[in-house]
């Protein structure tokens, strides 16, 4: 458990860093809808404790991703900051345990 937990520790808090800079710009920019988003996806990581339910936590968190209208369908600079951070994250946590095969 010891460097392992660790590693599923410093993903998952690299994820709700991300999650919370999403909600930072979604406030600056009256954002509403994507501060309720990133408050659902926070709730999906709060209890990871694991390699696999932090792969399926990111991988459900990552369906959000997609064309216009979706999630990473942004309009300023910040907001195209903030959402390609997460995406970033949750990559790694959706494949850094369990690569894809």
């Amino acid at each position: 458990m010891g460097n392992h937990q660790r590693t599923v520790d410093a993903v998952r808090d690299e994820i709700t860093s991300a999650i919370a800079e999403v909600r930072s710009v979604a406030q600056l920019e009256h954002d509403v809808q994507r501060q309720h988003t990133a408050d659902w996806l926070e709730k999906q990581f709060v209890d990871v404790a694991d390699a696999r339910t932090l792969r399926s936590a990111a991988a459900g968190a990552l369906s959000l991703y997609g064309g216009n209208g979706s999630f990473s369908d942004v309009g300023t600079a910040e907001s195209a900051h903030a959402v390609d951070q997460l995406a970033r994250a949750l990559r790694r946590g959706r494949t850094l345990f369990f690569p894809a095969s």
